[in-house]
C-alpha cells in the first residue's frame, strides 16, 4: 500500500518554502565552493605562512641571542681564569638569581676540556630557588639529565652551537669553548647555558610576537610542510623544528585570530549579485511566516493548549470558544463533546462500582475497599471491624407485598444505612440481595458494637410495615461483628467469613439484634451466606 502524501495546506506551504530555500542554499553553495572560498582560502594559508616565518624568526633570534651571550661569557678572561681555578670569586661577583631571571637562564655549567664538570648555577625549576654546585647530586640532582646531555654533546663534538632538547618542558641549549678574550691559545673548558621553553618563555615570545603560541613534542616524522586547521575565526597554524634527537622534534604550534574582514570583503561582489534576490525572498518568507504565525500556527497551538487544560480546570484562558473562526467552531465542539464524554465515564465509573437500585457500592468495590482496609490494618497494626447486616424475613416480604415494593423497602434501608455510614465515616455496601457489608477500620469490638446498634435502631425508625414478619410488625434488620483477629485465616474473605458465622448466630438467636463473633462459634463450619432467611 502506498503512503498517502499530506494534502494540506499547511504542508505543501511548507514544501514550497522549502523548496524555495534549498534553491537558493544550493546556488550560493556552488557559487562560494567554486569561486569565492578557494581564493579566499589561498589568502588566508598566505597569511597564516608569513605569520609562521615570524614566528620562526624570532625562535632563532632567541636562539642565536642565547648563543652569542654564550660566546661572550666564554670568550672572557674572567671565565678563562675561573675554569682554571684562578679566579674562586667569580662565580659570587657575576651569577645571581636576578641575573638568572632577567637573562631567563636555566642553567649554566661549565666543564673542563675532557667534559668533566666544573661548576654549576641555575634555578630549580620545582622550587624557583637559585642554586650553585660543583656536582649534580642531592639538591643539584635536577641537573642531571642537562649535564649528561651536555657531556654527549662533548663527547660528540656537537659544540659551540646552539640546539633544541626535547625535554619536557623542551629546551635550547647553547655551547662554547672557553678561550681568552682575544681568542688566543687553545679551549680550556666549556660553557654551556640552557634557556627553557617553558610557560614563561611561551609568555614571553607571546609579547614579543604578538601571538598566541603552543609548543607541542612529537616522536612522529616531521613534517615537510606547514599543518592548518580551520575553526571559525581561528586558524591553528603547526610548523616543525628539527631537534638535538633524531627521533622527535618540537612542533611549534601558531593560533592566530584571524581578521575576516578581507574575507567579507571579498564577498561584497557576491552580496552585489544576491542581493536583489535574497532580500525579496526574505521579506516574502518572513511575511508569510508572520501571516502563518498569526492566523495559522498561533491558534493551532493555543487550540492544542485548550485540548489539554480543559480536562483539568475546564478554563479557556485565550477565549478560544468566544471566536467566530473555525477555531472557535472547533473548541467549542471539542468541548462539548468533553464533557458529554466526561458524564458519560462518571456514569459508566458509577455504574461499576455502586448498585444500581441502592446507590450503595456494589460487592466490587467493597471488595476492593476490604482488600486496601485489610493491607493497611495488618501492616500498622491496626483494629479493623467488618460487618454483615441482613434484613430479617426479607423474602417473606417480597412474598407478601411484591417485588417493586420490596426495591422501595431496600432503599429507603440502604438509605438509612448511608445516613450512619455518613456520620461515622465508614463504608457500606450492598452485597447481595437484602444482604449488606461494612467495613469500620480502627473500631474496636465495642465501637463497632455500637454502631451495628445504632443501625439497627435506625432501621426501627422507618417503622417500614412487615405484616408477615415473626419478629416485629416493621422491617428489621440482624447485624453479625467480626474483628481481624478473629479469623484463623489472615485473609479478607476469612475475616468476611468470621462475620457471617456472627450473623446466623444473630439470626439463630430471634434476628433483630447485634452479635460480635465469639471464639466459640469457630468450633462450628459454616459457609459463607448460609444464614437461614
Amino acid at each position: 500500500m502506498h503512503q498517502r502524501i499530506p494534502r494540506s495546506l499547511r504542508f505543501r506551504f511548507f514544501a514550497a518554502l522549502g523548496g524555495l530555500l534549498l534553491c537558493a542554499i544550493a546556488a550560493l553553495a556552488v557559487i562560494s565552493a567554486w569561486l569565492i572560498f578557494p581564493a579566499l582560502q589561498a589568502e588566508e594559508r598566505a597569511m597564516v605562512k608569513r605569520e609562521l616565518d615570524r614566528v620562526e624568526r624570532s625562535f632563532e633570534l632567541d636562539q642565536q641571542q642565547l648563543h652569542a651571550q654564550v660566546r661572550d661569557w666564554a670568550h672572557w678572561d674572567d671565565t678563562y681564569q675561573f675554569i682554571q681555578g684562578e679566579y674562586p670569586r667569580y662565580a659570587e661577583v657575576n651569577f645571581s638569581q636576578e641575573m638568572f631571571e632577567d637573562m631567563r637562564y636555566q642553567l649554566m655549567a661549565f666543564f673542563t676540556t675532557s667534559g668533566d664538570v666544573h661548576f654549576l648555577a641555575g634555578i630549580n625549576p620545582v622550587t624557583g630557588d637559585y642554586q650553585t654546585c660543583r656536582a649534580p647530586i642531592d639538591d643539584c640532582s635536577w641537573m642531571t639529565p642537562w649535564v649528561t646531555n651536555m657531556q654527549t654533546a662533548i663527547a660528540e663534538n656537537r659544540t659551540d652551537q646552539s640546539s633544541i632538547y626535547p625535554d619536557r618542558p623542551p629546551a635550547i641549549m647553547a655551547s662554547s669553548p672557553i678561550l681568552r678574550t682575544d681568542k688566543s691559545g687553545t679551549a680550556v673548558g666549556w660553557l654551556f647555558k640552557t634557556r627553557s621553553l617553558d610557560d614563561d618563555w611561551l609568555a614571553f615570545m607571546e609579547v614579543y610576537t604578538g601571538l598566541p603560541i603552543t609548543l607541542n613534542l612529537s616522536k612522529e616524522t616531521i613534517s615537510i610542510s606547514d599543518v592548518f586547521s580551520f575553526s571559525g575565526n581561528t586558524v591553528f597554524a603547526e610548523r616543525y623544528f628539527p631537534t638535538s634527537s633524531s627521533l622527535s622534534s618540537v612542533s611549534l604550534g601558531v593560533g592566530i585570530e584571524l581578521n575576516r574582514t578581507s574575507y567579507l570583503t571579498s564577498l561584497t561582489t557576491f552580496r552585489y549579485v544576491l542581493l536583489w534576490t535574497a532580500g525579496l525572498m526574505i521579506m516574502v518568507i518572513a511575511l508569510v511566516l508572520l501571516l502563518l504565525e498569526k492566523i495559522v500556527l498561533k491558534p493551532l497551538r493555543l487550540l492544542t493548549q485548550f485540548t489539554q487544560q480543559v480536562g483539568i480546570d475546564g478554563a479557556d484562558a485565550h477565549g478560544l470558544t468566544k471566536r467566530n473562526d473555525e477555531i472557535g467552531l472547533l473548541a467549542r465542539t471539542f468541548q462539548e463533546q468533553f464533557a458529554f464524554q466526561q458524564q458519560l465515564n462518571a456514569e459508566l465509573l458509577k455504574l461499576s462500582t455502586h448498585d444500581a437500585l441502592t446507590g450503595l457500592p456494589n460487592r466490587r468495590l467493597y471488595d476492593q475497599r476490604l482488600e486496601t482496609a485489610f493491607s493497611d490494618a495488618v501492616s500498622t497494626p491496626s483494629e479493623l471491624a467488618v460487618m454483615m447486616l441482613d434484613i430479617d424475613h426479607f423474602k417473606l416480604y417480597n412474598d407478601h407485598y411484591g417485588h417493586q415494593q420490596g426495591d422501595e423497602c431496600l432503599q429507603q434501608v440502604a438509605g438509612a444505612f448511608n445516613s450512619i455510614a455518613t456520620k461515622f465515616n465508614f463504608l457500606i455496601a450492598r452485597t447481595g440481595g437484602e444482604e449488606f457489608s461494612a467495613i469500620l477500620p480502627g473500631a474496636s469490638p465495642d465501637s463497632a458494637k455500637g454502631i451495628g446498634e445504632q443501625l439497627t435502631r435506625v432501621i426501627d425508625q422507618l417503622q417500614l410495615p412487615h405484616a408477615t414478619s415473626p419478629v416485629k410488625p416493621y422491617v428489621t434488620v440482624s447485624v453479625g461483628i467480626a474483628m481481624l483477629q478473629d479469623s484463623k485465616t489472615p485473609s479478607p474473605s476469612a475475616v468476611m467469613s468470621t462475620a457471617d458465622q456472627a450473623l446466623y448466630l444473630a439470626k439463630a438467636a430471634g434476628r433483630h439484634q447485634v452479635v460480635l463473633f465469639k471464639p466459640p462459634l469457630a468450633s462450628n463450619t459454616f459457609s459463607a451466606h448460609n444464614t437461614p432467611l
